[in-house]
């Protein structure tokens, strides 16, 4: 997850009134993620905790992460909803091992280097490409290439139709490099080729 940038621009030590209004919202949308008021707007703070045990164990219901948390259900419940709101959860989904499964299909990884635009600079391109059925993810990258962007298709021939055809003519895009998944051995924190009992998450001390 992209770590949240400084609140404001306040020189350090500076009291959140001092830079209000200008970072009210951030300082809103700061306090939703960490769960926490800070006393120095550009403080770093704690994680939320509700946003903590999804990341480390998204399986556990508003109940059980109650229990660990000794809080309410209902004041769970508050925060997911509040998360949702403002955008910080924006869903669940599974960890899987596609290459145990014969029609897991095949996932590609492509680097694009594309031209930034005036007034827009990537953020245009990159949501074009974004809207794509085959991109599973997109990043703005630092280094040698602007995006790096994760595809699936059903098949090889699928994903270099797709850079090809759709991908590569853009309008701005300069080049392409396309990097095919081959095996996967770690995934979101879970091995792949574990024993079972070996990729169970660690307890969440309350």
């Amino acid at each position: 997850m992209a770590r949240v940038g400084p609140i404001c621009e306040a020189q350090p030590g500076a009291r959140g009134g001092a830079c209000a209004p200008r970072c009210n919202k951030l300082i809103s949308a700061q306090r939703i993620f960490y769960g926490v008021a800070v006393e120095f707007c550009n403080t770093p703070a704690p994680m939320n905790p509700v946003l903590k045990i999804l990341l480390e164990d998204g399986s556990l219901t508003a109940t059980q992460m109650a229990q660990v948390l000794n809080l309410s259900e209902t004041e769970v419940n508050r925060q997911l909803e509040e998360l949702k709101a403002h955008r910080i959860l924006l869903g669940w989904r599974p960890v899987l091992n596609l290459s145990q499964d014969d029609n897991g299909g095949v996932r590609a990884v492509i680097e694009v280097r594309i031209t930034p635009e005036r007034g827009g600079g990537f953020n245009r391109l990159a949501e074009r490409i974004s809207r794509f059925a085959e991109v599973e993810s997109c990043y703005l990258m630092s280094g040698g290439y602007d995006l790096l962007v994760f595809v699936n298709g059903t098949s090889l021939q699928k994903v270099a139709a797709f850079v090809s055809e759709k991908l590569s003519p853009l309008e701005g895009v300069l080049s392409t490099s396309t990097h095919f998944l081959l095996r996967p051995y770690k995934e979101a924190g879970i091995l792949m080729e574990a024993r079972a009992e070996e990729n169970e998450r660690l307890k969440v001390a309350p």
